[in-house]
């Protein structure tokens, strides 16, 4: 456990160097000061990105967060990686401002006749009919940040209960 704290530690160590430097170069949205001058717009990425696990119009299984769909897994075409949203920032040497689009997997599911993104589902490729089963509980249980979130809480938990039990 001690190994995996020091991990994490590290790793929040080196994210916190990382915002520093990105904070000393660029100026984000949410901090904008108008007036302010701009040399120009430049779109930072393209607006589709190539997804490393699958390719645009794989079929995939997707299992949906919403309550409503009662966690029940469809066959969706995965359609690659679609802006949800864009990011501005403005750096701060040449004055240019970078447009963004913050992408995210995007999954057509015919029988909902619409798009799921990735960050409201559990979805996985479809390599072989073999694999055309529900996403289960157990392989949602059983992803490394799943059980990451769950060490961490029982972690505190632990700590709150004897916290408590010395008083």
């Amino acid at each position: 456990m001690k190994e995996q704290n020091d991990a994490l530690f590290e790793l929040l160590d080196a994210l916190g160097k990382a915002i520093k430097e990105t904070e000393e170069k660029y100026i984000f949205e949410n901090k904008f000061n108008f007036p302010m001058e701009i040399t120009g717009i430049k779109k930072a990425y393209d607006f589709i990105s190539e997804n490393l696990h699958c390719k645009a119009g794989s079929l995939v299984k997707v299992r949906p967060c919403g309550e409503e769909h009662q966690g029940k897994t469809y066959i969706g075409i995965f359609l690659g990686d679609l802006a949800i949203d864009n990011i501005c920032r403005l750096n701060k040497e040449t004055k240019e401002l970078e447009i963004i689009p913050h992408t995210n997997p995007a999954i057509f599911v015919p029988e909902l006749k619409k798009i799921v993104f990735g960050c409201e589902s559990w979805w996985r490729k479809i390599d072989s009919m073999d694999e055309v089963k529900d996403i289960t509980d157990e392989d949602i249980e059983n992803q490394w940040y799943v059980k990451l979130l769950k060490g961490m809480k029982e972690h505190k938990e632990n700590k709150t209960g004897e916290e408590n039990h010395k008083k």
